[in-house]
């Protein structure tokens, strides 16, 4: 499967440095990242009028909204968006719970399991294919 892909990307992550390092890492995989932000609200905006392909959001975003929240506030605005969460939760009844709650064809990834960007790619590839019914 090529890199080359011609999707939008938009990513939420609140720490900068891991947001920075991963848009980098996905940029020389040759995705397209549109906007990258830590703001639950700027995200909300840019998706509506942006109209990204897929949406990479962190779980933990900080005070206020988690990712959850904002991969269901932003499917809302547009229905056939791909969702990538990532999130840090090691126990599996923890992410099994939290999982259950993300709009129907939402992808999710333990940031502690990815080892190489490909992983994430991929699953970025995955979630692109989505189509709202």
């Amino acid at each position: 499967m090529g890199a080359k892909i011609k999707q939008t990307v938009m990513m939420v992550e609140d720490d900068e440095f891991t947001r920075s390092t991963v848009k980098s890492a996905l940029e020389g995989k040759g995705l397209n990242i549109v906007y990258d932000t830590s703001s639950v609200k700027e995200a909300i905006e840019y998706a509506k009028s942006h109209r990204p392909d897929v949406a990479v959001l962190d779980y933990n975003l900080g005070k206020g909204p988690n990712g959850i929240d904002l991969a269901k506030k932003i499917r809302q605005s547009n229905p056939g968006i791909g969702i990538v969460l990532l999130t840090a939760f090691l126990n599996p009844t923890q992410i099994e719970e939290k999982i259950l709650q993300l709009p129907p064809g939402s992808k999710y990834l333990v940031k502690h399991s990815v080892t190489k960007i490909e992983t994430l790619v991929n699953v970025i590839n995955e979630a692109a294919r989505f189509e709202a019914n």
